[in-house]
């Protein structure tokens, strides 16, 4: 009997009801497509949403295995509760497949993940590269200054990570760890991806798109008339520029991290300053 590849899904999601029944609606398409030798389990952590995420996920998906937050995990720890709910369940799984419910599979995303695995052996991580609505690159990976790359059919090693869709084989798991959670939402998925290579794994995109997901274009500064508002967004802990710094200093040095924490102080004083985001 041929051995099964046994695979845990983790996402972590809040108050986006209807977006994060589409996007398992297209991993679960994805998982049929990928077919036999393959068993999924998915770990979802509902981050206290109150728009009826967890009775409608429970209602349509039954099998997701869902937890609940306080409302205070957002995307880090979020993802991190997921990560130890899949490792004590004991299943013994070989990969973990990051997920973000803001991200819409196409039907072969899975086996183009997959096939980049089998292509390039199990000492990297693959991570889906994703296009907006308009068909231009969104989402995946970066270069040392993390400028997106674009899927050109090759095998493009990537130094800034995104973690719309990332599969991390066992032994890389084991190497790396989970993810840091000195970061409680955003770069994370970055630190994740330089540790990896630290220890001397890839990082690759996939040879071609495998979803759509829109680039976020909010600041804590941007579009926001209240001065109040915007020193309160400065410092809630989805933007805090604390976790900007921490992984500066750590990857880019003192200087980058210190610019980094003088401009989001300067822009929320005077947002006009801000740089404009295509």
């Amino acid at each position: 009997m041929a051995e099964v590849t046994k695979i845990a899904v983790l996402l972590t999601v809040f108050n986006r009801r209807e977006m994060t029944l589409v996007s398992l609606r297209t991993l679960y398409a994805a998982i049929d497509r990928l077919g036999p030798g393959y068993a999924f389990d998915v770990y979802l952590v509902d981050d206290g949403s109150t728009d009826g995420t967890s009775e409608s996920v429970g209602s349509e998906f039954p099998a997701v295995r869902l937890f609940k937050g306080d409302g205070g995990l957002y995307w880090g720890h979020g993802m991190l509760m997921a990560w130890e709910k899949a490792v004590e369940s004991g299943v013994g799984y070989d990969y973990f497949l990051w997920y973000n419910d803001d991200s819409e599979l196409y039907p072969d995303a899975l086996q183009t993940l997959f096939k980049s695995m089998d292509d390039n052996g199990e000492r990297c991580v693959v991570t889906g590269a994703f296009c907006d609505h308009q068909g231009c690159c969104s989402y995946g990976g970066g270069d040392e200054n993390n400028k997106g790359l674009v899927p050109d059919g090759s095998y493009q090693k990537v130094v800034t990570m995104n973690g719309n869709l990332v599969l991390i084989p066992y032994q890389v798991y084991k190497a790396v760890g989970m993810i840091d959670r000195g970061y409680r939402h955003a770069f994370g998925d970055h630190d994740y991806g330089y540790r990896v290579q630290k220890q001397g794994f890839s990082v690759l995109l996939t040879p071609r798109y495998v979803g759509v997901v829109d680039n976020h274009t909010e600041t804590p500064y941007s579009g926001i008339a209240s001065f109040k508002k915007r020193w309160k967004n400065l410092h809630s802990p989805k933007n805090s520029p604390r976790y900007g710094f921490r992984y500066l200093r750590t990857y880019k040095g003192w200087n980058s991290a210190l610019r980094y924490w003088l401009s989001s102080y300067l822009y929320t004083f005077f947002p006009s300053l801000a740089p404009k985001r295509n």
